[in-house]
């Protein structure tokens, strides 16, 4: 009977991991006014003092300072787990490369276009999971992968998602439900397998 119960959670889990995939993931938030005071600053370092970029300083400046006296002005855009390779190798969507960075610890674009399609293993993954845990009714070795591959996946994709710096003056990017709730059923996987593994069996 136990471990009935244990294959009906861990079956829900990985629905909601490979419903998720399909869910926002993040959304990023632009300020205006932030790009337009970025824009001036690099029309400074970039042109210097010259006739041209006066004009285009004082014209965005002049700009900056309307946006300001009506509030800022926030543009969002959201992405969603099966769009993020499209999104990053046709540099579309620099929310998908931002999310890609946080998930992979980049600190620069090189390499994401190859590791933004490493996302596609989180559905495959919850998908191998329902196997394992099948199969755990005969081997006992196969909740034993099951407990650490997704005991792993949760505890570095938790760590990653509360230790990134997502906020500046121009952007804020939000983690949706979407890819916090595929974090937490892994970590619901790893519990339920541990479980599994050390209460004993009714008889």
């Amino acid at each position: 009977m136990k471990k009935v119960i244990f294959i009906i959670a861990i079956l829900a889990a990985s629905t909601i991991i490979v419903y998720s995939f399909f869910q926002p993931w993040a959304v990023i938030k632009t300020s205006v006014t932030g790009v337009s005071k970025e824009l001036t600053e690099t029309a400074q370092t970039k042109l210097g003092n010259t006739p041209i970029a006066g004009k285009f300083i004082d014209r965005f400046s002049a700009i900056t300072d309307t946006i300001s006296k009506i509030g800022d002005v926030e543009l969002k855009s959201t992405v969603r787990g099966n769009n993020i390779p499209a999104l990053v190798n046709n540099n579309t969507s620099k929310v998908a490369l931002a999310l890609t960075q946080i998930l992979f610890k980049n600190n620069g674009t090189e390499g994401l276009d190859k590791k933004s399609y490493l996302v596609y293993l989180l559905p495959l993954l919850g998908i191998f999971c329902t196997i394992l845990v099948l199969l755990g009714l005969k081997y006992k070795i196969s909740i034993i992968i099951m407990t650490v591959l997704s005991g792993a996946i949760s505890i570095i994709g938790i760590y990653n998602l509360n230790s990134m710096d997502i906020v500046t003056p121009i952007v804020k990017i939000s983690i949706e439900s979407g890819l916090w709730n595929t974090m937490y059923a892994y970590a619901f996987i790893a519990f339920v397998g541990f479980l599994w593994l050390v209460l004993p069996e009714k008889k």
